[in-house]
């Protein structure tokens, strides 16, 4: 098995959840690489870094969004492994990182490798929230606050407390009881509205519309 660890929540926790399966990270020479590789050195250090897709000049947006980045990763991964785990949860909303297109993706390498190739994810039952709620449980220790999802280019910052990814990492760790600061109002309306039009999965809508009331009532 290898796991696909980028430095954030979903993958660190797999890593406990699979019992420390063998990790890699590609470095896609992103915008935020130098800064993952660094969580990546602190919270992993046996992590093989693979330099063999640099997808730079595909990436756009605030998010650095790479299109079928997850399958691109999928094909490189074959290369340590039958089975490769990329740590997709119940709420992800990405078109190329859901259950039903991971079992294409393994459909798809079988086929073109001649062998049985696996793609998987331990978490499509699981939001963020309760991935880490299972890290709480069974591990208990802090080291989940030091993992990255992060859209602040600053390579030092791993939690800006302003961006999109960290508005959700808020929301998530504000559930377990681990109290992270949050600084963007005009974000956080965002996303309140998006939850209460039925945007996301129940869970999610039901997660962020809780916490930011809460937020709201403490402030």
């Amino acid at each position: 098995m290898i796991l696909l660890f980028s430095g954030g929540v979903d993958s660190f926790v797999a890593y406990h959840y699979l019992k420390k399966p063998k990790t890699v990270y590609f470095d896609l020479n992103s915008r935020y690489s130098e800064k993952e590789k660094a969580v990546i050195k602190n919270l992993i250090p046996d992590t093989i870094i693979d330099y063999s897709l640099d997808l730079h000049d595909r990436e756009y947006g605030e998010k650095a969004y790479i299109p079928f980045r997850n399958l691109l990763l999928a094909c490189q991964a074959t290369k340590y492994s039958d089975v490769i785990v990329i740590a997709g949860i119940q709420d992800d909303m990405v078109s190329d990182k859901n259950e039903p297109v991971f079992l294409k993706f393994s459909e798809l390498l079988t086929e073109l490798e001649g062998r049985s190739i696996t793609v998987f994810s331990p978490f499509w039952k699981m939001t963020k929230a309760q991935v880490i709620k299972w890290y709480l449980l069974n591990i208990g220790d802090s080291e989940i606050i030091k993992t990255v999802s992060c859209y602040s280019e600053n390579p030092l910052v791993t939690y800006c407390g302003k961006c999109p990814s960290c508005f959700r990492k808020w929301c998530a760790f504000q559930e377990n009881g681990i109290k992270l600061e949050f600084h963007n109002e005009e974000l956080m309306q965002e996303y309140y509205e998006s939850a209460k039009s039925g945007k996301y999965i129940p869970e999610r809508n039901e997660s962020i519309i809780k916490v930011i009331d809460e937020y709201r009532n403490r402030h």
